[in-house]
């Protein structure tokens, strides 16, 4: 009776670690494309503009998708370099000084929403204006999408109740 639970412990430790091991491959190859893209937003900004460190990178896919680059500049200085996917446009460039920084968009959310829990945060451009993108849930369980202005901190456009 002893080795037939053996057997059968083994065999079902097997199968859990053979599922584990290719949901894990699974999901490396569906992040491949998305890292790749990234490594090629972040050399075009190098590339095209002054920035020289990279801090943070955000995919934003809104009317267009554009991936977003923080970091330093040649100066020392914080800037955003925000560049569209399609590649047809330039690169828009902005000190992070002149803008909303990642905390005061955060702050400005709770005043606006009290306890609703971010569930993303991006930082991305709408139809020529930077914006930071919230998505939550409410306490209704309903997703909302709030726009913050980057440039001033105002409330550029909410949608709610998805």
């Amino acid at each position: 009776m002893r080795t037939n639970f053996k057997k059968w412990f083994i065999i079902i430790g097997i199968t859990i670690a053979v599922i584990a091991g290719i949901v894990g491959i699974m999901y490396n190859n569906a992040q491949k494309p998305y890292e790749k893209a990234k490594m090629t937003a972040v050399q075009e900004a190098k590339e095209r503009t002054a920035l020289t460190e990279v801090e943070e990178v955000y995919l934003y896919n809104g009317t267009t998708a554009y991936y977003t680059v923080t970091g330093k500049d040649k100066s020392g200085q914080n800037v955003a370099v925000w560049i569209a996917e399609d590649g047809k446009s330039e690169p828009v460039l902005k000190p992070l000084a002149q803008g909303v920084t990642e905390k005061e968009a955060r702050a400005l959310f709770r005043e606006e929403s009290g306890k609703a829990e971010i569930l993303t945060l991006t930082l991305g451009m709408e139809k020529e204006t930077p914006v930071w993108l919230f998505t939550f849930k409410n306490d209704k369980g309903k997703l909302n999408y709030y726009y913050l202005s980057f440039e001033d901190g105002k409330w550029w456009r909410k949608v709610e109740n998805i």
